[in-house]
């Protein structure tokens, strides 16, 4: 209790003096009024020099352009040319630089038309700071810019839908609608009168399905290029897009196949087709599962010529042709070779009269070769195998023999080449 006492006389003792002291500024300051206004002047001039040493003025243009906005344009008027970009001239202490180069702050640039309706105007260029203390403009390049002022009108265009990007293999674009057929846009005349159109841009690269999609409108002249100044009502639709598979052509291959076999002896040389291919159509889906197509297999049991059939040609589902769908396939039936060695009695010829000729060996050991078919039926009679003895006396001798073979048969080397004869009185 005594020291809660003790603490509020300290209080009431202080107050005490700061009043005392409040009354003696007061009654100085009505006496000497220049005096205090010199202290005042002299305490300020201090701070600003103080503050100027440590933290200097830089006076230096913004990093980026600003684009100056239109406000307070008269009714039924609208600007008709493109305001340029301007130069922004900034004062501000170094440290604040550091915040503005950082992004701090906002800065707009506009022109105040309120009141203004002739045609050019030359308009002084105002800025606006915001979210930043202790930043001033010093000014702009330019510091004024003419603004042409033209008759506010609106029409009415049409909604174009403009793909954009390549569709993928196999897929094509089918029918776009937009929301609306056409949309208003207004603006000054003279850039309205230039609007063929306004534009929805739809990305359809590597797309394989249909899609809706709200878009973007572009108002664009008659050469596709973008018109500025000007507003459309509905700035945005929305889109829809139709991708379907698209039916792709390939060129098949026929393949023809054969069942059964031929007659003994003889086989397929050779199976050939007309025409060897066939156009079809189909989806890529459809198209990738063949490189050919396989024809109805041919029946060629026993055959010994050569087989002609026409066969029809029977299309998977999903692929269609506008080709004829019989092709003609023929089979080459060729003997087959083979070799067969025969005994063969020799025969002389132009013997001596007196002379009786016999061979070391009764027969002669002969091989032809030739079709199967052929060498099937061949008998040692068939073949004839002389040797000449003309002019030879008695004696043995080793002589050359000569054949006689049936059509289609060919001989192969004797072995050995030459037979032994023995020439006897008889």
């Amino acid at each position: 209790m005594a020291q809660q006492t003790k603490t509020e006389d300290r209080l009431h003792e202080a107050l005490d003096i700061s009043r005392e002291a409040l009354l003696r500024s007061w009654r100085t300051m009505r006496s000497t009024p220049g005096l205090f206004l010199l202290s005042l002047l002299l305490g300020g001039a201090l701070w600003v020099f103080v503050t100027e040493e440590e933290n200097p003025t830089r006076i230096d243009s913004l990093s980026a352009p600003l684009t100056v906005q239109v406000f307070n344009v008269e009714p039924g008027l609208a600007v008709a040319n493109q305001l340029p970009a301007i130069e922004v001239r900034l004062a501000a202490p170094d440290e604040r630089w550091e915040d503005i180069a950082a992004g701090g702050g906002s800065f707009s640039a506009f022109v105040d038309l309120n009141g203004l309706t002739e045609r050019a105007q030359e308009v002084r260029i105002q800025v606006e700071i915001a979210g930043l203390r202790g930043v001033r403009v010093v000014g702009t390049i330019p510091e004024t810019i003419i603004v042409n002022l033209e008759d506010l009108t609106s029409v009415e265009v049409p909604v174009r839908i403009r793909p954009v990007g390549t569709m993928p293999l196999g897929y094509e674009l089918g029918s776009t609608t937009a929301e609306l057929p056409t949309v208003i846009v207004s603006g000054p005349e003279s850039l309205v009168i230039r609007v063929n159109d306004a534009v929805a841009d739809v990305k359809v690269a590597g797309l394989t399905f249909s899609f809706d999609q709200t878009v973007n409108l572009v108002p664009r002249g008659a050469g596709g290029g973008e018109i500025r100044g000007v507003t459309l009502e509905t700035p945005a639709l929305l889109v829809s897009v139709d991708i379907r598979q698209s039916t792709l052509a390939k060129a098949l291959p026929l393949h023809a196949r054969t069942t059964n076999a031929p007659a003994t002896g003889y086989r397929v040389s050779s199976v050939t087709v007309s025409p060897a291919t066939i156009s079809v159509e189909g989806t890529l889906e459809a198209l990738q599962q063949f490189d050919s197509l396989d024809l109805e297999p041919l029946d060629i049991s026993g055959a010994q010529t050569d087989v002609t059939r026409a066969v029809a040609v029977e299309l998977p589902e999903g692929l269609n042709s506008d080709d004829r769908l019989t092709v003609t396939v023929v089979v080459q039936i060729s003997p087959i070779d083979g070799t067969v060695t025969l005994e063969v009695m020799p025969q002389f010829i132009n013997i001596l009269d007196g002379l009786e000729a016999s061979p070391d060996s009764p027969t002669v050991s002969v091989a032809v070769s030739g079709p199967l078919p052929v060498l099937n039926t061949l008998t040692a009679d068939d073949i004839i195998l002389t040797i000449d003895v003309e002019g030879l006396g008695a004696g043995t001798y080793d002589l050359e023999p000569a054949l006689d073979l049936p059509e289609g048969v060919m001989q192969d080397p004797l072995r050995p080449e030459t037979v032994s004869v023995t020439l006897t009185p008889g």
